[in-house]
């Protein structure tokens, strides 16, 4: 096998990865898949993806990567899509580094991960935060109700779970902290396991983001702008539908953030803008490209060919151009429909409908690349036998 130019670990839906292994094959680098066999798989089932690994489970992840051939003299970038192989991978990353060119922030992981440092980093960049508890007893949950009347929100604490342990729940919101705990006493073992905050008032479309890449061997920063239309929930879910915007407020902060950590890569910060006040508060970063980074392929943000250009040719950067106004949409049919199976009467609004007859990107959905998306269509179907199923069994009882 001719050594792969670049090798992307996708796990989870494969959306994230699917994203890079397209922007790098239409532009001729050869990629390989290494995935979890649990996985959707839909990046490997890409045209533009040359060759695959399949792991039983992520202990299998690192060995994988050591018996792939390597090219010492070209070294192949390494990408990684989600934290659970962040969080596998991290403990190997100087050896990784040493086989490859790791694209995301591996050696660190663990601390770009942790809420607490997250905070920290935010408030240090002068970003406004929504109040935070660390709760380390029922008793501290308790006492936050002498200290505000707000509704709040509790999230996992990631690094309180280990490797391949998935918390029980994503969020919560509560109207007070006596219900907050009545909630997590049947989710948590610990309330040392969740963070507690103000919860920030506001629907769907008050939660912004910005997809920022930072090069490392050139001076360059390019940040995106984007805003949630829809989320698979209305407290803390996935993008469902979203939109490119110019929001300059948004860009200032991630850059100062940026800065502040001296971060290189690929980075995703997530705010939430209240109507109360016009604030955008910081909520939290992934140090890795969100799963909906092709977002930015109709306004000039490639954050995985920006990674290819900056290790091998940093030169290309210089004509980069982004479009802040590019206005286009971002759908994941799958999760928006979920969404619209909750939430039946968003279905009755027009404005509803209008993404899909505006300029969009498809999660999933491509005329030169279509495998990927026949996959995904199966697993709609079988979602769907299973909702009408659900449907009829309640109707019969």
């Amino acid at each position: 096998m001719i050594p792969a130019e670049a090798v992307v670990c996708v796990g989870d839906s494969g959306i994230n990865g699917l994203a890079t292994v397209r922007s790098l094959g239409r532009r001729g680098v050869r990629v390989h898949v290494v995935a979890l066999q649990a996985s959707a798989q839909i990046a490997s089932l890409s045209r533009y993806c040359a060759g695959e690994t399949r792991v039983a489970d992520l202990d299998a992840l690192c060995d994988a990567l050591r018996a792939l051939p390597v090219n010492p003299a070209r070294r192949a970038l390494l990408f990684i899509d989600n934290d659970k192989m962040m969080k596998a991978l991290a403990p190997h990353a100087a050896e990784l580094q040493r086989r490859f060119k790791v694209v995301e922030p591996l050696a660190n992981a663990a601390q770009f991960m942790d809420k607490t440092f997250q905070l920290e980093a935010a408030a240090d960049a002068g970003i406004a935060l929504p109040r935070t508890w660390l709760p380390n007893s029922w008793e501290d949950i308790a006492a936050i109700a002498a200290q505000t009347g707000e509704p709040l929100l509790a999230k996992p604490s990631p690094a309180r779970f280990p490797v391949g342990v998935n918390p029980s729940f994503k969020a919560i919101v509560a109207p007070s902290a006596g219900q907050l705990e009545r909630q997590l006493r049947s989710l948590v073992s610990s309330p040392a396991d969740v963070l507690v905050q103000e919860y920030i008032d506001g629907d769907d479309s008050c939660h912004y983001g910005s997809v920022c890449y930072r090069a490392e061997h050139c001076d360059a920063c390019f940040i995106l702008g984007t805003r949630k239309v829809r989320q698979t929930s209305l407290e803390a879910g996935i993008m469902a539908v979203g939109l490119v915007v110019d929001a300059p407020e948004v860009r200032r902060m991630t850059l100062r953030l940026v800065e502040r950590l001296d971060y290189r890569g690929v980075i995703h910060v997530e705010y939430k803008r209240s109507p109360r006040d016009g604030k955008y508060y910081f909520i939290e970063w992934n140090a890795r490209p969100p799963y909906f980074h092709s977002i930015g392929g109709k306004a000039a943000f490639d954050g995985a060919y920006f990674a290819w250009c900056d290790h091998v040719a940093p030169e290309k950067l210089d004509s980069v151009e982004l479009r802040h106004d590019s206005g286009h949409y971002w759908i994941n049919l799958h999760e928006d429909l979920r969404r619209l199976v909750n939430s039946p009467l968003l279905a009755l609004r027009p404005s509803t409908w209008l993404p899909y007859l505006q300029a969009k990107e498809w999660a999933v959905f491509a005329l030169d690349d279509p495998k990927p998306w026949l996959r995904s269509m199966q697993q709609l179907a079988a979602w769907s036998w299973q909702l009408l199923g659900r449907a009829e069994r309640l109707r019969t009882t």
